[in-house]
């Protein structure tokens, strides 16, 4: 495995891994025919376990030692979740740490991540496919589709008119890549996006861009509202009770990063009583949902398994782009995209 004058960059993937987030060889050699000036420069080798380190069960006796013979030489590691226990011995080598993931809670605190090791993550990669499903979401809660298809399974004809959604207003809270591809979806329709960030920079596609403290103002005057943060330990359970309260009346509401963000029971509370028209969930507290939740009752809202923002043909190959589109900066040390601040977890 190990190549002495290439740097060596050791792909973490598992036999059971789904379509969308497998790595093979020809996306490999795809990715190394996209940047041909990297192709001499790397060593770049797989390393299969019988399952994901994060499924129950596990890995069994011979996945650890895989991962520890593909480690010891490894400069670079592609992966998601893996051993982070004395990292720095079993991989004295590595350098960079690239999750396959835009979330990273599954690995908080980041205190594990040994001195000198620069820790990137998937930022953007879900844009294109996002942006897609943003764009479907928007115009089903403007065609009221979360409230017509409670009325089916009531076998009630719930006959009702609506306007065009262009001209509505829509909150973005997270303006970062994913919060942008809502942004792009909703331009498209003809919507005015306001975005909440901690960052307050003009960026394409957002008209106008509002620090956190400005949030129950924003969501008093928007049509639609939709959650693209990362899950921290100050982002947790930020879209509760109030903020519902604070949406106007009859506002949709969507939520496609992580479903611990918002509380479940407020979410609920607010369709059950009309206040918000209808919602649309990509993402929940426990996946898959359990068949007791509640949520598979709640009026007037529509439930996706976590599949709304990720491509199943083109994940890995836009991967594999961010990380060669990395490389460069590895070699010359300089500063990559989609660095992950240890301090905030994102």
């Amino acid at each position: 495995m190990k190549s002495q004058d290439k740097i060596n960059i050791m792909v973490l993937t598992a036999e059971d891994s789904l379509k969308v987030f497998r790595f093979t060889q020809d996306r490999i050699d795809a990715v190394l025919e996209r940047f041909p000036e990297h192709k001499d420069k790397v060593n770049i080798y797989t390393v299969r376990t019988s399952t994901s380190f994060e499924n129950t069960p596990g890995w069994n006796t011979n996945d650890y030692e895989l991962f520890k013979d593909g480690i010891k030489d490894a400069d670079v590691l592609i992966g998601y979740m893996f051993p982070l226990e004395d990292l720095s011995q079993t991989a004295p080598h590595l350098k960079w740490i690239h999750i396959i993931g835009a979330g990273i809670e599954h690995l908080h605190p980041l205190t594990w991540v040994p001195n000198g090791v620069t820790l990137t993550n998937n930022r953007g990669a879900h844009g294109p496919k996002t942006c897609e499903y943003a764009m479907m979401a928007l115009l089903m809660l403007a065609n009221n589709m979360p409230r017509l298809g409670t009325a089916q399974h009531r076998n009630f004809w719930d006959g009702h008119f609506v306007s065009v959604i262009k001209g509505s207003r829509v909150a973005i809270i997270g303006a970062g890549k994913q919060g942008s591809a809502v942004a792009l979806a909703a331009k498209r329709l003809g919507l005015f996006t306001i975005g909440i960030d901690i960052d307050v920079t003009p960026r394409a596609d957002f008209d106008e861009i509002y620090e956190p403290g400005k949030l129950h103002e924003v969501l008093s005057d928007s049509d639609y509202v939709a959650v693209t943060l990362p899950m921290t330990q100050e982002t947790e359970r930020s879209i509760g009770k109030m903020e519902f309260a604070a949406m106007k009346q009859g506002a949709g509401f969507f939520n496609i990063s992580r479903g611990k963000i918002v509380d479940t029971l407020a979410l609920i509370e607010s369709l059950s009583s009309g206040h918000i028209s209808g919602a649309i969930l990509d993402v929940f507290d426990a996946e898959p949902l359990p068949k007791d939740s509640p949520l598979w009752s709640t009026p007037n809202l529509i439930i996706t398994p976590h599949m709304g923002c990720d491509d199943e043909e083109n994940y890995i190959h836009r991967t594999l782009d961010i990380v060669f589109d990395n490389l460069s900066k590895f070699i010359a040390k300089a500063p990559m995209q989609n660095e992950v601040d240890k301090h905030k977890g994102y």
